[in-house]
């Protein structure tokens, strides 16, 4: 097999070839910064036998011009091209476009709230956007700006919410706004629509998923409960998942969060009939650990959601 050398000798068509590439290349601006900065380490040689390399670098956008990553037109998508010398021949390395740091830092944040059967509205929910247009709101809308502050302080034993009152006063609004001002912060939290869960739960035992979804929610860092006292009560429900994870969560000390229809009066009812009867004992041992992680917050007035 002929050596490249010999072959650019032997055939004048290809050596006419080679050199509109190579002048076309070297006189890429890019191209010629990086030969300018480095002549003093650079041969013809090392420039003849690199050319597929600098034709690479040349070939790539080098400046960020505000694209996304999806639009990067770039060989390694998310990447720029630098050019750089070693051991006498000339190396190309990819190092992270900004177009990549925006994606990644939007797939982080994106992980930081996690939904378990929510509402888009609840999710995109701020606190500005609270309506305060009742002193009772504007309470609540303060309470939860302080939740949100201390749990940022790292503030030991931080008290949740407790938030009650009729269909619509916009109760899981303001846990979406919580955990989205926890989100900037890069503070995790997990937001659980209760009735839907317990039932995905009941499916757990089918495919041998059980006890892991409910350690996730069991172990979340910041754990909101949106419309406890929707589900059916049944003893498995109260006394084996309800139960045991409030349990768990007053002993760690981990902050939680509650929405309802129900005050803790009608909650404790709801809780104490079964199918079974009313078993007022096992559903004031669960009001006890509620009233120990959340303090009682009423919502009054029109329904939000008409709106």
């Amino acid at each position: 097999m002929k050596r490249f050398s010999n072959i650019m000798q032997t055939s004048p068509d290809f050596q006419k070839r080679f050199e509109k590439i190579k002048k076309d290349v070297i006189n890429d601006p890019d191209v010629k910064q990086f030969l300018e900065t480095h002549q003093s380490e650079l041969t013809n040689r090392m420039i003849d036998e690199d050319l597929n390399i600098l034709q690479e670098y040349k070939d790539q956008q080098k400046h960020y011009d505000g694209h996304d990553f999806a639009d990067c037109p770039n060989f390694v998508k998310g990447h720029v091209p630098e050019l750089y010398i070693e051991n006498d021949r000339i190396k190309i390395k990819y190092l992270p476009c900004p177009c990549k740091i925006k994606h990644d830092e939007a797939q982080r944040e994106a992980h930081l709230i996690t939904s378990h059967h929510m509402q888009r509205d609840t999710l995109n929910a701020k606190l500005k956007d609270i309506y305060m247009d009742k002193r009772d709101r504007l309470n609540v809308a303060m309470v939860a700006d302080k939740f949100c502050k201390d749990v940022i302080a790292e503030k030991e034993n931080v008290k949740g919410l407790y938030l009650y009152g009729s269909f619509g006063t916009g109760k899981s609004f303001i846990l979406g706004a919580i955990a989205n001002q926890l989100k900037s912060k890069k503070i995790p939290s997990t937001i659980v629509y209760l009735p839907e869960f317990i039932r995905t739960l009941k499916n757990g035992f089918k495919d041998g998923s059980y006890e892991k979804k409910l350690q996730r929610i069991r172990e979340a860092n910041i754990l909101m409960l949106d419309d406890i006292g929707a589900e059916e009560v049944t003893p498995w429900v109260r006394d084996e998942v309800i139960g045991p994870l409030l349990h768990y969560r007053m002993v760690h000390e981990l902050p939680t969060l509650f929405s309802s229809n129900l005050d803790f009066n009608a909650l404790e009812h709801h809780l104490s009939i079964t199918r079974n009867g009313a078993e007022e004992t096992k559903a004031a041992r669960i009001m006890e650990r509620i009233k120990s992680l959340a303090t009682p917050y009423e919502l009054v007035g029109e329904n939000y959601r008409d709106d």
